[in-house]
């Protein structure tokens, strides 16, 4: 069933493939018993004049730009329209998802997810971050938004969290 309403400063939670690490969210998430329908979190920023979908998100090489169209067609796709938000705060979030185009990559914070779903040690708990990764960015533009996203560490947020918070509309908890 495809996403209605979605406006810019909402969230697509969707499924990328093409490659083993796509793959292994997924599979991480299995085994902490979360939601593995997603591995990819993207911010909703605008249409075009041709109207196409485009989006932030945070990617290996930086967080970028991207079209949507595929994230749109994928049935795998979620999102969290339903989650009220006001006009400010999805300036803030689309704004902050702007200033943090170039952002580079949290290696280690994949790393640390990685870590962490097979119960072992995580080494980015307590550093500064000063890199990114896509479900990250999102914890961060929520937080400066002052709006509500699955709770933990911003940084080792994943996608099966967003999954969980959008399935279970956790905004409304």
């Amino acid at each position: 069933m495809p996403i209605v309403g979605l406006q810019p400063g909402d969230a697509l939670a969707t499924r990328t493939t093409g490659s083993w690490t796509s793959g292994m969210i997924r599979v991480g998430a299995a085994l902490l018993d979360k939601p593995n329908i997603s591995n990819h979190i993207a911010v909703v920023h605008h249409w075009d004049a041709s109207g196409t979908l485009w989006v932030i998100e945070g990617r290996p090489g930086g967080v970028g730009w991207r079209q949507a169209d595929d994230y749109l067609a994928s049935p795998w796709t979620l999102s969290n329209v339903a989650q009220p938000k006001t006009d400010a705060q999805r300036k803030i979030i689309t704004d902050g998802a702007v200033a943090m185009l170039g952002t580079p990559y949290d290696w280690a914070a994949i790393v640390g997810d990685a870590l962490d779903d097979l119960h072992l040690w995580n080494p980015v708990h307590g550093k500064v971050q000063g890199h990114t990764m896509c479900s990250a960015l999102l914890a961060l533009l929520h937080d400066t938004a002052q709006l509500g996203r699955p709770k933990g560490d911003e940084r080792l947020v994943q996608p099966a969290d967003w999954d969980t918070w959008m399935l279970t509309r956790g905004w409304a908890a």
